[in-house]
């Protein structure tokens, strides 16, 4: 004797399970194509910063700095912990704003 499975179920059933298993396969697969986009965020050590905007470490601000900032903001490399940690404005953001800021300063 044969039955099917399904038959045991009422229809509304069947049709909620249906789609909440097509909403967890839909989830994962935008969660597996999407998984190569995310940035892992690495903590900060608990070092204090002598001067903000001084980006290459030195203990000055120069023209390195503004065109570090500048490579960064573009997205020609990806900023350091320590980079993001010297930020000036101390938005944790380094932008082309920063590098104004900083020719700002320089000029002096």
């Amino acid at each position: 004797m044969k039955t099917n499975f399904l038959a045991h179920f009422p229809r509304r059933t069947v049709s909620i399970l249906t789609l909440g298993m097509l909403c967890v396969v839909g989830s994962f697969a935008v969660g597996i194509r999407t998984a190569g986009d995310v940035r892992t965020i690495s903590p900060l050590s608990a070092e204090t910063l002598e001067l903000p905007g001084d980006i290459d470490d030195n203990g000055k601000i120069d023209y390195v700095d503004v065109i570090r900032i500048l490579e960064i903001a573009q997205g020609y490399r990806e900023p350091t912990p320590r980079e993001l940690h010297a930020d000036p404005n101390g938005d944790g953001v380094l932008t082309v704003d920063d590098a104004i800021a900083l020719l700002h300063e320089l000029r002096l």
